[in-house]
């Protein structure tokens, strides 16, 4: 449901904020270092891995990294130093986080461009319909960011995953409805009221819905599983011809 407080303030998209395409020019990413063995039974390989992607990415861009204490921040920075990471481009935070996808739980930043401001929408999220309660506390990861951060934060109070949702950068956003319109979302919300969700927080004014993500996915169609933007007017999307699955052609169409 809506929240009360957020209803009596000027909306992102009323004070010029939109959320960014994922290549336009950005100064860092966040990342949450690796450490639950549910998730990566064998660490170790999923930490080298891990490292590996860091190393990529502070070439052209801060890393900001979360840790969940001391004894991991060790670990992290003499793995990363190993595989010959420039710590000095890396700022790592101490954070209580149950797991690494931070993609879902943390904040979407938002930009106003013309005054070259940084916001973030902070989305309630549920562990993807309440399916892990473990991971529930990772609501809270972005309240975590706002001393390091220091930017204004927006509050929807609907929930919402970080991955369900991908733009184009000009106004078109595209999800899917097994996932936005799931049940165990946002139950009291229709399409339309999410949509002026998606508007008044994030910028979007055209939409694509999408029916279904991947038969089995414990996020209920997540739009970055299926589809994405590689510019603004493209679309490239994972589409399965099996023939013994008799939806396979219509898992994609959109409304």
């Amino acid at each position: 449901m809506s929240n009360p407080k957020s209803q009596m303030m000027r909306t992102p998209r009323d004070l010029g904020f939109r959320m960014p395409a994922e290549w336009e020019p950005h100064s860092a990413v966040w990342l949450s270092w690796p450490y639950d063995t549910t998730s990566f039974p064998f660490l170790e390989k999923a930490e080298s891995a891990f490292a590996e992607f860091v190393k990529e990415i502070h070439e052209s861009e801060t890393v900001e990294l979360q840790v969940v204490n001391e004894p991991m921040k060790e670990r992290a920075t003499t793995m990363l130093e190993s595989t010959g990471v420039n710590l000095s481009a890396v700022n790592i935070h101490i954070t209580d986080y149950a797991d690494i996808w931070f993609r879902d739980y943390g904040p979407t930043f938002v930009v106003n461009r013309p005054n070259r401001q940084l916001a973030m929408t902070k989305w309630i999220f549920n562990s993807w319909g309440n399916k892990y309660e473990p991971l529930l506390k990772d609501n809270n990861v972005p309240y975590s960011m706002i001393d390091s951060v220091r930017v204004p934060m927006f509050e929807p109070g609907i929930v919402l995953e970080g991955g369900s949702i991908d733009v184009n950068g000009k106004g078109t956003l595209m999800t899917s409805k097994q996932c936005l319109l799931n049940k165990n979302r946002n139950p009291g919300l229709t399409q339309g009221q999410i949509e002026k969700y998606l508007s008044d927080y994030l910028g979007a004014e055209h939409f694509i819905w999408l029916k279904e993500g991947i038969a089995g996915d414990d996020t209920d169609g997540h739009i970055d599983d299926i589809a994405r933007f590689v510019n603004p007017t493209t679309v490239l999307c994972a589409y399965q011809e099996d023939a013994n699955d008799p939806d396979h052609k219509t898992r994609t169409e959109t409304n």
